[in-house]
């Protein structure tokens, strides 16, 4: 039988990822839709950008796994009510109503990242938005923290390191 959704992951390996990398959320219901949140919060300003790449600040959010895990139910739930489309249609309001409000939320999360990750290397390397978008196109490795120092070891000179100012009293 043909499913109307593909999840990546199966069910098990979803569960086991997102309990390890996040804290499930009490309900929440101004954000019923939202499940889990990350373990470690994001750092401030007054933080690195290599720190805040180390700390995961600009890691994929759950938003992802938790759209894949209501595809699962999504999925169970049309193989079991098939010959039934009128009570299908009803239980399935409320997990597709999370399935897109997730799906608004991974959106929004990602252009925010995206735009705030290139501000911070602008920022840090003092380049301009063209030189950050030929680098970027350009890398072909595995991880945002190797970007960070090939950018590092190429544009050195102009890099700006944030330090802690000692507070006089």
């Amino acid at each position: 039988m043909h499913t109307p959704y593909n999840p990546i992951h199966s069910v098990k390996w979803l569960e086991k990822y997102l309990k390890t990398n996040y804290y499930k959320k009490k309900y929440d219901r101004f954000m019923w839709w939202r499940s889990f949140t990350p373990k470690s919060p994001p750092l401030g300003k007054n933080h690195s950008l290599r720190d805040k790449i180390a700390n995961g600040d600009f890691d994929i959010g759950p938003f992802v796994y938790e759209i894949e895990l209501v595809e699962h139910k999504l999925n169970e739930r049309y193989i079991r009510l098939f010959d039934d489309p009128g009570r299908l249609r009803a239980e399935e309001q409320m997990d597709k109503a999370r399935h897109k409000r997730l799906q608004e939320d991974r959106d929004k999360d990602e252009a925010r990242k995206l735009q705030d990750l290139r501000k911070a290397f602008m920022n840090e390397f003092r380049i301009t938005g063209e030189q950050y978008d030929k680098e970027v196109v350009k890398y072909t490795g595995p991880d945002l923290l190797n970007f960070y120092f090939r950018m590092e070891d190429k544009y050195n000179q102009g890099s700006v390191r944030l330090r802690p100012v000692p507070k006089f009293r």
